[in-house]
């Protein structure tokens, strides 16, 4: 007789400290409105008396998880009763310090076990694969933030559902700014796009593949943080996903001081030392402010698709199809392997089925709480003719395809929370030339992501995959969309292998530069305890 198999145990997911945790962090505050504040203090000790009285004064501001939590559930209640603009508008806040900020604050910020903290952005840009000639634009020497002129100290998020609440917040800070007599010396507008929500400048849906937090937000056995839409009765589903095809990781991933990811999803990892112990319930923000040059993208896709068409396997490729490819969905936000020829605006809509497909297998219909997946499932393509192994989704989420770390779980990992947003004005005719862009390029994405380890996830994406021709997995190349090529004497040319018709495949090569690296930093986000009772002035202090 055969041996039976046990079926697999509910995770025991564990309770996070939400009154603790910034709302930056946890769930991330996704609004549709946000501006960035840089801050500079000199290295007086009187100057950073100031600091640290900044601090005290924004402390009080800062916005806890369990508040943008209840606000995120209080906007998806209001939506599903048809009631979504009577929510009142709201700003929310968060702080991060770069490490020369938290040196400043406290000496015990040398003990932060993290090379590329301490570092900087600007020091690691080349390992990213930025330029290292200063003649090019995306060197540091050309960044208008966290370039030449140095780290900032600090950097305020204000976030908010309208433009109004938020500038309002950002009133607040600069009072705060000035009271104690700092220096603000960046800040940036960013919006969502007003003619194409949710979509990034190239026209394509974005943040559609963020993974879920592991973890509850009270005791309550069904209390979590991120919803579940999988029948309870499908098991391991129900608890390896939120929505169908988001996957569930543990928090110790993105937050100081919970247990981390295993080879097992459903079990948790060991919880990573804390060092120093005032940075429990912190994480690490990355910042990059990427430039994206809209007409050099669509120009190169129109051009390639032009020289495609006349080899066979290609006779009918389109721009449009060619970018989607590169991307991995179409510009709604449909993934490709679920729609091979086409895209399909009502399955880009559809959360329950938009991000819901695998790579290396058939993808099987999955029972639902409520509502259905309709729409044709995704047929195995393990060697990436569907959707090409560089194509920007694939390179950065392997899903159930094994990779040069190992088997698909090791990948876990590697996530990270974006939670970024665009700025600039929308380019209304993609190809259009440069003397006939009113905004003369200055569009982009205001990157912004949350992980407990730079180097293990951030710079790991950035220069073990999106960058490496090979990794994670061959046939490949580089990530077409925002991957570099820095290596010497190959004169920043990334390649990729494409697939058409009857097995053809052909090799894309270019050198033209579309995202550019203009500036960022890395930074700290403290939590609240830390904020005020660590990094702030006491009240004799700030006397």
């Amino acid at each position: 007789m055969a041996e039976r198999v046990s079926p697999p145990f509910e995770p025991i997911e564990p309770v996070l400290e939400l009154d603790d945790i910034q709302g930056a962090v946890v769930p991330g505050f996704l609004k549709q409105y946000q501006t960035l504040a840089g801050i500079n203090c000199g290295d007086s000790f009187d100057q950073a008396k100031d600091l640290r009285r900044f601090v005290g004064i924004v402390s009080k501001l800062v916005t806890p998880s369990r508040e943008a939590l209840n606000d995120r559930r209080a906007f998806k209640a209001l939506k599903l009763a048809g009631k979504r603009g009577e929510k009142p508008p709201v700003a929310f806040f968060g702080i991060g310090f770069s490490y020369t900020g938290l040196l400043k604050l406290t000496p015990s910020a040398r003990s932060i076990p993290s090379e590329a903290f301490r570092l900087g952005l600007k020091e690691r840009s080349s390992l990213l694969g930025d330029p290292v000639d200063s003649a090019e634009k995306g060197n540091p020497a050309n960044w208008i933030v966290g370039g030449k002129s140095g780290d900032l100290d600090a950097l305020v998020l204000i976030a908010g559902d309208t433009p109004e609440c938020v500038a309002e917040g950002t009133s607040k800070i600069q009072a705060a700014i000035k009271k104690t007599n700092l220096t603000q010396s960046y800040i940036e507008v960013g919006s969502v796009r007003s003619d194409l929500p949710g979509h990034e400048h190239f026209g394509f849906d974005d943040g559609i593949s963020q993974p879920g937090i592991r973890g509850r937000a009270t005791s309550g056995s069904a209390d979590f943080i991120t919803d579940r839409h999988v029948d309870p009765k499908q098991t391991p589903e129900y608890w390896l996903f939120g929505y169908p095809g988001q996957t569930l990781i543990w928090p110790g991933e993105f937050v100081f001081g919970y247990p981390s990811s295993s080879p097992d999803p459903l079990r948790p990892g060991p919880t990573a030392s804390i060092t120093p112990d005032w940075t429990r319930n912190g994480s690490f923000l990355v910042f990059r402010r990427l430039r994206q040059d809209v007409s050099l993208f669509w120009q190169t896709m129109r051009q390639e698709a032009k020289r495609l068409s006349a080899l066979d396997g290609f006779k009918t490729i389109t721009e449009v199809e060619l970018a989607s490819k590169l991307v991995g969905r179409w510009p709604s936000g449909a993934p490709v392997n679920r729609t091979p020829e086409k895209d399909d605006t009502d399955l880009g809509k559809c959360s329950l089925a938009n991000n819901y497909f695998r790579f290396d297998s058939d993808t099987l219909p999955l029972p639902l709480k409520k509502g259905k997946d309709e729409f044709l499932m995704a047929t195995a393509d393990p060697v990436g003719t569907t959707c090409p192994w560089a194509a920007h989704i694939r390179k950065v989420n392997t899903r159930d395809s094994g990779s040069d770390m190992g088997t698909q779980d090791s990948t876990y990992k590697r996530r990270l929370l974006r939670v970024g947003i665009p700025f600039g004005k929308p380019l209304a005719d993609p190809y259009a030339k440069p003397e006939d862009d009113p905004e003369e390029g200055n569009r982009g994405l205001l990157f912004l992501s949350i992980q407990s380890s730079i180097e293990d996830q951030f710079e790991f994406l950035c220069s073990r995959w999106a960058n490496d021709p090979t990794r994670p997995k061959n046939p490949g190349g580089h990530d077409f969309i925002i991957g570099q090529n820095g290596a010497p004497d190959e004169y920043r040319q990334r390649t990729c292998t494409l697939f058409g018709t009857e097995y053809k495949s052909e090799q894309l090569q270019t050198t033209a530069q579309w995202v550019i690296p203009t500036g960022g930093g890395y930074f700290l986000l403290p939590s609240l305890s830390a904020l005020q009772n660590v990094l702030a002035a006491s009240e004799d202090e700030g006397k």
